[in-house]
């Protein structure tokens, strides 16, 4: 009599803990107590077998493997329903096996750990160390074996843990793969080297793009796209603040080509990418004077057009320089005029400065 109360007692205690048994599924190894009441008969501790089944009385063969204690004493309810009128039915996990899950990734201590029941993706992040600065915190993978096929989870860390993906909520199982992914972002369209890169010690847009090689010739990086999630930005990357923008885990950056539109850089006032088109910046003139004039310190007889692969050396103080025609792809380069004896040096100088950032 007494042995039936504090079974019952044991019962009422476990399947009172939040968050527990009811996650819990029963895995090969543990020690179940399954008990039918008014039945001493009926009632036995049994070990999960290697194949996932237990062996009851009456009942016969049972997949335990998979089922919380709840849904396995429905199914022996079932099964003695045939010969008990009104089966009650409760399993209690009375020790479980040594269960491990494997975490990977950007954690402090990647490894193997125990896990007991109820264990959340966040407890055994922490039970690793914590995420490092360049992990993902919105793209964590659970791997679990379930026949022959590897599930896959998402989780993530979000602002409400009452959804099924969230890292504080979701509860991992025995040989579980914990997979925590480095922050990324993607580069596109119109740079040297395009694809997805780990963000690491990479701060911002500028750093980024360099990452990715710089902008193509025919890349228009004042239209540049910038999308997380679902919100998409056109931002102007030839302006110094745009480009010091932090990155974001998830970030994409597409570099469009350009469309009727140039560049004059150099000693002008405004310098920066202006529309290509009849009658407005068509000539090398037009183009000089919608960047709003040469500077005082600026070479007009050594412009320089980048036109594809080719460099043009143009002297706009003539009538046949100033109306030198141009294309919609050209960067126009005003050098500065050079201290004594350092012409040459100068002229290279603006180029090559020029190639590192609209190379090819």
């Amino acid at each position: 009599m007494w042995g039936r109360i504090a079974l019952l007692w044991c019962a009422v205690c476990v399947l009172a803990m939040p968050g527990r048994t009811e996650d819990y599924r029963i895995s090969p190894g543990d020690t179940l107590e399954v008990a039918v009441w008014g039945y001493d008969d009926l009632s036995r501790t049994v070990i999960v077998r290697p194949d996932g089944s237990i062996s009851l009385p009456v009942v016969g063969e049972l997949r335990a493997q998979g089922l919380s204690p709840a849904d396995l004493a429905q199914q022996v309810s079932r099964s003695l329903a045939r010969w008990v009128k009104s089966p009650r039915v409760s399993v209690i996990v009375k020790s479980f096996a040594q269960h491990q899950v494997y975490i990977l990734g950007a954690v402090a201590r990647p490894g193997v750990y125990p896990v007991q029941p109820g264990l959340t993706v966040a407890e055994a992040i922490a039970l690793a160390g914590g995420l490092t600065s360049f992990a993902d915190r919105n793209n964590l993978t659970v791997l679990r074996k379930q026949g022959a096929q590897d599930i896959k989870f998402p989780v993530r860390f979000t602002d409400n843990p009452s959804r099924e993906d969230s890292a504080v909520r979701f509860v991992l199982q025995p040989g579980d793969n914990l997979i925590v992914s480095e922050a990324t972002f993607t580069i596109t369209g119109a740079v040297e080297r395009p694809g997805v890169y780990p963000i690491g010690n990479l701060r911002n847009l500028e750093e980024a793009l360099a990452t990715a090689g710089g902008t193509l010739t025919f890349g228009d990086p004042s239209r540049a796209e910038v999308q997380v999630g679902e919100v998409v930005e056109v931002l102007d990357l030839l302006d110094a603040g745009v480009r010091q923008r932090p990155l974001q885990a998830g970030m994409t950056i597409r570099v469009p080509e350009r469309e009727n539109t140039l560049f004059i850089i150099g000693e002008v006032a405004r310098a920066g990418a202006y529309g290509w088109a009849k009658g407005r910046c068509e000539t090398l003139m037009d183009a000089l004077t919608t960047a709003g004039g040469p500077t005082r310190e600026a070479r007009l007889e050594r412009i320089v057009v980048n036109r594809g692969n080719q460099f043009l050396q143009v002297n706009a103080t003539t009538p046949q320089g100033a109306r030198f025609p141009l294309q919609p792809t050209d960067v126009v380069i005003v050098p500065s005029r050079p201290r004594p004896n350092y012409e040459w040096t100068a002229i290279l100088g603006t180029l090559l400065a020029t190639y590192s950032v609209f190379r090819r």
